[in-house]
């Protein structure tokens, strides 16, 4: 075999992709999208089962006056792809308002902008301990970016940090991200003061945390 034979094989071979690579398609991600249709889709099919109940858990927590819920219309729309993935969807609750069964799955976003990633973290996963079954699954997404000041937001240590406090067992870390061939495709670089750090999103993180069996 010659070498330009053996160049034309390995070229034409089929690229590999990790199981910690999720890809996503071709197109960029939305930064200010909390819940990425493509990663959450993904997400509710390999964590769980049909007829499973999955809860979402929003950041910033969701406003509530007395009894009365106001739910974001982002996440309405994400509690209707649960539904259409024969899931059944739970929005995430009140002090007066507790889930009456425990729940399988918890999906929680920290995407927003300007978040602080240590209270957003506590929250979340205080939440999660409270509502999930044992041996349900705690899915965290997550990413990098500057606020506009410049200062980058990493809400990665926190999450962990915080989820070990809480008991939960760090599974796995997965990177989502838009893949192109063998590239993958970056969001457009935010406009920015001059000499002000901006990073561009190419991925979601995505953690995954077990609440075990305990006695």
């Amino acid at each position: 075999m010659t070498a330009s034979s053996r160049r034309a094989r390995s070229t034409s071979a089929a690229v590999r992709v990790p199981s910690t690579l999720w890809a996503l398609g071709p197109a960029p991600l939305d930064p200010d999208d909390r819940w990425p249709d493509r990663a959450l889709v993904h997400t509710i099919t390999e964590f769980s089962e049909p007829g499973s109940r999955v809860m979402l858990l929003g950041w910033p927590a969701p406003v509530a006056r007395g009894a009365l819920r106001i739910i974001e219309p982002d996440t309405v729309g994400a509690l209707s792809t649960i539904g259409d993935l024969g899931r059944h969807g739970l929005d995430a609750p009140t002090d007066r308002n507790r889930p009456a069964e425990p729940v399988d799955l918890v999906i929680a976003t920290l995407l927003a902008e300007h978040l602080d990633p240590v209270a957003a973290a506590e929250h979340v996963t205080s939440l999660a301990t409270e509502v999930l079954t044992m041996g349900g699954l705690l899915i965290v997404l997550s990413r990098c970016r500057h606020s506009d000041s410049g200062v980058l937001h990493d809400p990665a240590g926190s999450v962990v940090a915080a989820a070990q406090a809480a008991d939960l067992l760090y599974l796995q870390h997965i990177i989502a991200a838009p893949v192109s061939g063998t590239t993958i495709t970056a969001a457009p670089a935010d406009p920015a003061v001059s000499g002000t750090a901006r990073h561009r999103v190419a991925h979601t993180d995505v953690f995954v945390f077990l609440q075990p069996a305990h006695g």
